[in-house]
């Protein structure tokens, strides 16, 4: 099954971060993560989520003593990659540019913007030799 992670809501997203930390996990043992996290949602409502994510073929379910275990099929940098891909064409154009310039124009500490121009540095040496 082809999946599309820009395709996914916020509430999806919450759900497959709770999964990609703990590697696998009940509906109750995500629910009891959102819920330490400052999202309450209902039961039956992180059940109907995670049933969705296996229809879109983001996650795996096993069944075992009772409980569905699920587990994350898509890998997190491939679903970060294609949401800020969408980020990017939506609102810069499809410019990686525009979106570095924005980030770099707003308000990052003297820090992060050493941290940046570091990464810069040494990517700007990796494509040279």
């Amino acid at each position: 099954m082809e999946t599309d992670p820009a395709g996914l809501g916020d509430r999806e997203l919450d759900l497959m971060q709770v999964l990609w930390r703990r590697g696998e996990a009940t509906v109750a043992e995500v629910q009891q993560s959102l819920a330490a996290a400052g999202t309450r949602l209902a039961y039956t409502s992180v059940q109907t989520m995670l049933n969705r994510l296996e229809t879109k073929g983001m996650v795996a379910r096993s069944s075992t003593d009772r409980a569905h275990v699920y587990r994350p099929l898509a890998a997190e940098p491939k679903v970060v990659g294609s949401l800020i891909e969408r980020l990017t064409d939506r609102f810069f154009k499809g410019s990686a540019e525009g979106l570095a310039t924005h980030l770099v124009e707003s308000d990052l500490s003297p820090e992060e913007l050493e941290r940046l121009h570091a990464l810069i540095v040494a990517q700007r040496a990796r494509r040279q030799g």
